[in-house]
């Protein structure tokens, strides 16, 4: 990809699948206000690269064994050359021998991890390596926004070791998945992220001023201008520049009330549970949520007390519609649409030039989208649900978790990556 910034290397090997760059609208088909006014969920819906297969492939399974096709005559040419390019690729240093794709992958592409009843998964080799640049990661994700939902892609790291790797992914088919899937398009995720970022956790009586700057953000102004539709507020927001790209990134998740995250991975990442136990669903027209009241309640005084301690107690009767983002939990979309927002009881404050990416859980009949937020500027990171089923509601208990939350500097958020070739 052409660009004035690039943060890794790829090398298609085989001609299976390619990196492409998906817009913020998905091509026009999320609905006008998202595409004008919601900028966290356009620039997920952009973020990474797309991994996308340039034919389809059809996962057949039965008991105990999945079986891999390809149309004619694309099965046979990509089984071909798929066995002749590893001993080029070993021959020319780009893989070791003992390696994982050379020794696992040596006959197909495509293999079997685990054929378990209610667990069957397969490794597919996207026909690409790639390297990332000095002092970057690669994260290898599913497709999120826009997915098949009959699979899900484990999501996992590739280091910075001056070497090739493979793209692998970790394919898992769901149990209510039919016996032939055909998986096509956008099958995955690849983005530039940045180790030694490090996470401290505060409650808000350390760091009033980012409650202050909430109820700026959400003043009389804002909910005057909401009454007319739109506001774009977030969207208009000057956003600074990475002042110190080589100082480690130090951020905060500071909490407001009850506490339900924790910080993880071999990439710091904060992990949002949910707090108030409860249940949804859409007719078609309207979300409907139904908490656990008595939850909800209990919760919203501890965040309130957070927010008077913090702030003085005349706080809350000044920013009572600020205080509303977080006390209420949930927020409904308009009409017509299947989403509804929770809101974690907690800030997340990054450096100038840092965003951070809200990757949502997929779970039963509802996704939690992924975002990115500008989080040196804006400090809520919330968890937006869509509903893909109708009638029956989804239940959501406490502690499950919703939401990753992890910080990337823009500049990798808008980096490119450049083509490498085989030799001849």
């Amino acid at each position: 990809m052409k660009a004035t910034v690039t943060a890794f290397e790829v090398l298609d090997a085989l001609g299976l699948a390619q990196l492409e760059k998906r817009s913020g609208d998905l091509g026009g088909s999320v609905p006008l206000r998202v595409a004008q006014a919601c900028a966290p969920l356009f620039e997920g819906n952009a973020f990474g690269f797309q991994i996308t297969l340039r034919q389809p492939i059809v996962l057949r399974r039965s008991p105990g064994h999945v079986a891999v096709e390809i149309a004619a005559p694309y099965g046979e040419a990509f089984t071909a050359a798929h066995r002749a390019v590893l001993p080029r690729l070993v021959a020319q240093g780009i893989l070791r021998a003992d390696g994982l794709l050379p020794t696992t992958f040596a006959d197909d592409f495509v293999k079997l991890a685990s054929a378990s009843p209610g667990d069957v998964r397969v490794h597919l080799w996207t026909g690409l390596c790639v390297r990332a640049d000095a002092g970057v990661w690669l994260r290898v994700s599913s497709a999120a926004n826009r997915r098949n939902r009959f699979f899900e892609v484990k999501a996992h790291f590739i280091a910075d070791d001056g070497a090739f790797a493979p793209l692998i992914l970790e394919i898992t088919l769901r149990p209510d998945a039919p016996d032939r899937i055909r998986i096509e398009g956008e099958i995955g995720t690849v983005a530039a992220v940045a180790p030694g970022v490090r996470i401290e956790e505060i409650p808000l009586l350390q760091a009033p001023e980012i409650g202050a700057a909430h109820a700026a953000f959400y003043d009389a102004a804002y909910f005057e201008a909401k009454a007319h539709g739109p506001t774009r507020k977030y969207r208009k927001t000057d956003l600074p520049d990475d002042l110190d790209r080589d100082a480690p990134a130090r951020c905060r998740v500071i909490t407001l009330g009850p506490a339900a995250h924790t910080v993880t991975g071999p990439l710091p990442c904060i992990v949002f549970s949910n707090l108030v136990p409860f249940k949804a669903s859409y007719d078609g027209y309207t979300v409907t949520v139904e908490p656990q009241e008595s939850v909800l309640r209990a919760g919203a005084r501890e965040v309130e007390r957070a927010f008077a301690e913090a702030l003085g107690p005349s706080f809350l009767g000044e920013n009572r519609r600020a205080m509303w983002y977080f006390t209420k939990y949930f927020s409904p979309h308009p009409p017509g649409e299947p989403h509804f927002f929770v809101k974690p009881w907690a800030f997340v404050q990054t450096p100038p030039g840092w965003s951070c990416l809200l990757e949502g859980v997929h779970g039963e009949g509802f996704d939690v989208l992924r975002g990115i937020v500008a989080t040196d500027v804006f400090h809520a990171t919330p968890a937006v649900f869509q509903l893909y089923r109708s009638g029956e509601p989804i239940r959501v208990a406490c502690g499950v978790p919703l939401l990753h939350v992890m910080p990337i500097p823009r500049r990798l958020l808008q980096a490119g990556y450049r083509e490498a070739t085989l030799h001849h």
